[in-house]
């Protein structure tokens, strides 16, 4: 509950946690970043393909201070283990074959782990192949895609702890689509754009566990990652080619305390440095250099049923832009730093009857992006001219959760309310001019309305829930919900791009041989979006014939209806030649319901994908 996504087509989503996304939710592998450029832009895709991780875990609190300080969204870590921590006794593995019907598509991917002498060694690899979407109206295109990921690594693994590295390679190509049956989003080509990406990663690691006393770990990692994106327009030109250059490391000690208060926790410093360039016929976005150091600390406190956790964590950031030319609309272009304490406390009380309540209060800041500095230049995802803001603050916020859940045979339950203040919240405002109050236009084209980064007071406040029942033996009834609302504070207005009301209700059959199970997902409709831009001729329709004569407003500004998606569920689980086989077989949208998400960017000109039938095959050994 109170996950989504925020979407540019299949592949350049990106995941919405209470109404937070971007850079404001941290999404790692293996306890580090990516080093790709997904939260810059909202056609830009998350590097990492989920079929081969081990897990995937969302972390909110104070344990999130230990990734980073801007985790008021929260944490999303990939779990892989590209470097073994332990070494196998035997060759194990698992494969995984996927095929679906919405895009003709297929994923195949698996991994490997094996022993060899006193070294662990561990290979993976995916590759997906995709064509266009169906939808209840046609077939949308540029949602094809390709993409390729493999890794190895290998560590000397032993009772204290483990040395070793690991490298992967992830290559990607894609469509970001802006067209649909025979209509284009203005300042957008026509169809969409193809973008190619590559992420080669070098990764080392090294862990020790001493044989009591209270360290129980000392660990360092670190990374170092060459990215390339270019974004490919029709007839083969490259109107934007990013490269990034980064690298990352953390040291952390874990520690147990016996006397006194008995206590865990950990205490650690983390480091990071970028290179971001972009080249281009036209590109807004600027080079610039970024570099973090940052301290941190967490424990946890047992009191008999008390428990109570709280971190603390410092920052401090530089930015030095690489290019300093100033514009009418970017005058000033000057080096920034930032520096600033993040903490958080939570604690649970466990009550008779399997009951836990729980509260927490966090307070955290963002650094600025690059691009919300520095840019200057036209923005196809947005379709509108985007200038940055050198002179912008630093984001602090504090949130305040409060939760409750019941863990009892027959019943599992959870609900939460939260609340987040927000000072000085990054948004882009529509720039006019102070003469005639009219919007100002790019100054090549006059084409696209120059959208600039703005800072506003804010507040999102929602609840969610979950509660499955066992009503009958083997039988499970699985209801969630989520709801959010953002508003800017200093004018009682909405921010743009929250998500719906979500509620999702399934009844399912499980055996240890089998399952079965069907269910409905709600997806509420979107109407408390901001005001239109005064002056602005504004409309959310695209009309043939009037894109380039009405003002298209960006989705964010437009409002959707709700609609009710069916979905069912199948599966088998044999064991067969002493490995584990599994057969899955899922429905999406068994209705092919005609409907348009929210957040998706083109939903002005083309719905969701139709009803898709998915297949999976899964064998461990």
């Amino acid at each position: 509950p109170g996950i989504t996504s925020r979407s540019n087509g299949p592949m350049a989503t990106a995941p919405i946690i209470r109404g937070l996304g971007g850079d404001r939710v941290l999404v790692l592998e293996d306890g580090l970043r990516m080093g790709d450029v997904a939260t810059t832009a909202p056609d830009h895709a998350i590097t990492a393909d989920p079929i081969t991780a081990r897990r995937i875990e969302v972390v909110r609190g104070p344990a999130g201070l230990l990734y980073g300080s801007n985790t008021l969204g929260g944490v999303i870590n990939v779990i892989r283990e590209d470097v073994p921590r332990a070494r196998p006794e035997r060759t194990t593995g698992t494969m995984g074959l996927q095929g679906e019907s919405v895009t003709a598509g297929a994923t195949i991917g698996g991994h490997v782990s094996a022993p060899i002498g006193p070294f662990a060694l561990r290979a993976e690899g995916s590759f997906r192949d995709a064509r266009d979407s169906r939808t209840p109206g046609g077939v949308l295109p540029f949602t094809d895609a390709r993409q390729h990921d493999a890794g190895i690594g290998a560590s000397w693994a032993g009772a204290r702890g483990h040395v070793g590295a690991s490298v992967r390679d992830f290559r990607s190509e894609y469509g970001v689509p802006t067209s649909f049956d025979g209509l284009t989003l203005p300042g957008a080509h026509v169809g969409g754009i193809y973008v190619d990406l590559r992420r080669t990663t070098g990764r080392a690691e090294a862990e020790w566990r001493p044989d009591g006393g209270p360290i129980t770990s000392l660990s360092a990692t670190g990374n170092f990652v060459r990215f390339a994106q270019d974004e490919v327009e029709r007839g083969g030109f490259v109107g934007t080619r990013f490269g990034q250059l980064s690298s990352q490391g953390d040291v952390v000690l874990r520690y147990r305390r016996t006397r006194g208060l008995p206590a865990t926790g950990a205490v650690g410093v983390f480091g990071q440095w970028r290179d971001l360039r972009a080249t281009g016929s036209f590109t807004g976005t600027r080079p610039a250099t970024l570099r973090t150091v940052a301290g941190y600390a967490y424990e946890e406190l047992a009191f008999g049923p008390l428990r109570v956790m709280g971190g603390a964590r410092y920052d401090a950031t530089a930015i030095r832009p690489l290019e300093r030319t100033p514009t009418q609309l970017l005058p000033d272009v000057t080096d920034r730093s930032f520096g600033a304490w993040s903490g958080s406390v939570a604690a649970t009380w466990a009550l008779p009857g399997d009951i836990t309540l729980g509260a927490s209060v966090a307070s955290a800041f963002r650094t600025p992006a690059i691009e919300e500095l520095y840019s200057a230049g036209p923005h196809l995802a947005s379709f509108a001219y985007e200038v940055g803001n050198p002179r912008l603050n630093a984001e602090r916020g504090t949130g305040a959760d409060l939760f409750v859940r019941v863990a009892r045979r027959g019943v599992n339950a959870e609900a939460s309310v939260f609340r987040t203040i927000v000072d000085d919240f990054i948004y882009y405002a529509p720039v006019t001019d102070a003469r005639t109050g009219l919007p100002v236009r790019d100054p090549r084209l006059r084409r696209y309305v120059v959208y600039q980064a703005s800072q506003a007071p804010a507040r999102l406040v929602g609840a969610e829930g979950r509660v499955q029942l066992e009503p009958v033996r083997g039988w499970v009834a699985d209801a969630t919900a989520s709801w959010v609302q953002g508003t800017r504070t200093d004018v009682d207005a909405p921010l743009p791009a929250m998500p719906p009301l979500r509620a999702r209700l399934q009844l399912r059959r499980e055996t240890p041989g089998w399952f079965v199970g069907g269910g409905s997902e709600v997806i509420g409709a979107q109407r408390r979006v901001p005001a239109s831009p005064a002056g602005i001729a504004a409309t959310c329709t695209v009309s043939r014939g009037l894109e380039d004569e009405a003002t298209v407003l960006p989705a964010e500004f437009c409002p959707t209806d709700g609609v009710v998606l069916l979905n069912a569920t199948a599966g088998v689980r044999r064991v067969w030649g002493g490995r584990l086989h599994a057969f899955t077989l899922v429905v999406d949208n068994a209705g092919d319901a005609r409907w348009r998400d929210h957040l998706w960017r083109a939903k002005q000109v083309a719905p969701q994908p139709g009803r898709n039938v998915r297949l999976l095959y899964r064998v461990s050994f």
